[in-house]
């Protein structure tokens, strides 16, 4: 655990978490408490693909549904 204490961010990745930031662990703040600029970027790069926003070079990344 001692690690993840120290960590300047966090976060969850999968299915149903997308990608979640982790605020805090054990009641303790992970960085600043916020979703620190690399789970952003991530998080808004993913959002953009599965919403579309995206360059149309990704088209076969997508199976429309």
């Amino acid at each position: 655990r001692d690690e993840v204490y120290i960590a300047d961010e966090a976060f969850f990745t999968g299915t149903a978490a997308e990608v979640t930031p982790i605020r805090e662990v054990d009641n303790r703040p992970i960085g600043n408490g916020s979703r620190g600029p690399i789970t952003e970027r991530l998080q808004s790069a993913y959002f953009d693909l599965v919403h579309g926003r995206y360059d149309s070079k990704y088209d076969h990344w997508l199976t429309y549904v």
